[in-house]
């Protein structure tokens, strides 16, 4: 599902909607306008808990053909994100994201096997941005052996950790795809991650709280196009 839709889409974009203010009619007219230019919506935690599952639902429903990701990122007992996996099918949701660092056997193990019966991709967050993600990414041979016993369809890694999504696709190749949140944010330009191996990136408020969201849209997909053309040198050929 992912791929197909990254296959579609005129830009390498996600779009993300996290804030618990954002208006719950702006939201679904953002979607409808932007579905089939971008590659799809990423939903966080925030808005879905302001807004509610039944609202979240009704976006969905109303533009189908958009891939949506329930960017949750589940860490708890197994028992717990099998129940979560199920709101999030039944919310009409493509995919779910969840830590790696929770690990494989008991946790990432079952979460899979969950997700693959209720035809739910997964993704693994492989790490964050923060000055306290070194604590993750000390761990990051075991987050890797976990992602490969696990084989979810993606990853997301922060477009500011180019030495990880560079690492993740010269070990992986083409097996997951990599979308990488944090362009801007984050201190990461736009087209960055993509150049070092990502498959889209993923933009939030510099666009759902831009004066003219789709004016904004377009000029972060300039940017990404400026930053590969002249890095061309360096970036992965893909």
């Amino acid at each position: 599902m992912i791929r197909e839709a990254i296959d579609r889409a005129q830009a390498k974009l996600l779009v993300s909607l996290d804030s618990p203010r954002l208006d719950l009619g702006f939201a679904a007219d953002l979607v409808s306008s932007m579905k089939g230019i971008v590659v799809g919506f990423k939903i966080g935690t925030p808005f879905v808990l302001s807004k509610g599952l039944k609202a979240v639902k009704n976006i969905i429903g109303s533009s189908p053909e958009a891939y949506f990701l329930a960017d949750l990122k589940l860490a708890d007992t197994a028992q717990v994100m099998e129940y979560v996996v199920e709101l999030v099918r039944d919310a009409g949701f493509s995919g779910l994201v969840v830590n790696g660092f929770i690990g494989y056997e008991g946790a990432l193990e079952r979460v899979a096997k969950k997700c693959e019966s209720a035809s739910l991709e997964l993704f693994v967050q492989v790490t964050f941005d923060h000055p306290a993600s070194h604590i993750i990414d000390s761990r990051y041979p075991d987050i890797k052996m976990a992602i490969r016993k696990a084989d979810p369809s993606g990853l997301i890694v922060p477009a500011s950790k180019t030495t990880i999504i560079r690492d993740l696709r010269e070990t992986f190749g083409n097996r997951y795809v990599i979308l990488s949140p944090g362009i801007f944010a984050a201190g990461a330009e736009p087209g960055e991650a993509l150049c070092y191996g990502a498959d889209a990136e993923v933009v939030g408020n510099r666009v759902v709280l831009a004066p003219s969201p789709r004016e904004a849209l377009e000029s972060v997909v300039r940017a990404q196009a400026r930053y590969l053309s002249e890095n061309k040198g360096k970036c992965l050929a893909r």
